[in-house]
């Protein structure tokens, strides 16, 4: 019988949550006054701080920690050079994809769609 592992974890508290929420929707109400480059940015750190928060509360993956790292490291093109910021972005998108397709079997009627 092959069973599969169960699968990982993860705990965060209620200030995580509400920090997260309260970065999400700031960010949604600043989208409609600030330049549209700047949502992408928002986005972007916000899955940063999700990541970070998995990873410092215990789940143990060191994917996920390698890609808050990159998505720390490369948000701040934005600022610096927009035009490597705009070539990052297709690039983390298809590199979660990837993972994910890698990660999620085709059959696992627990994702959501």
């Amino acid at each position: 019988m092959n069973a599969t592992p169960p699968e990982p974890t993860v705990t965060i508290s209620r200030r995580q949550v509400y920090e997260l929420l309260a970065h999400l929707v700031a960010s949604a109400d600043l989208c409609a006054v600030e330049p549209s480059y700047y949502g992408t940015f928002r986005l972007l750190d916000a899955a940063g701080k999700l990541a970070g928060v998995a990873v410092g509360s215990g789940l143990d993956d060191e994917w996920l920690a390698d890609l808050r790292s990159d998505i720390e490291q490369n948000k701040t093109l934005m600022m610096s050079d927009r035009a490597a910021y705009y070539e990052y972005l297709p690039q983390v998108t298809k590199r979660v994809a990837q993972h994910l397709m890698d990660t999620v079997p085709a059959d696992d009627t627990t994702a959501t769609p």
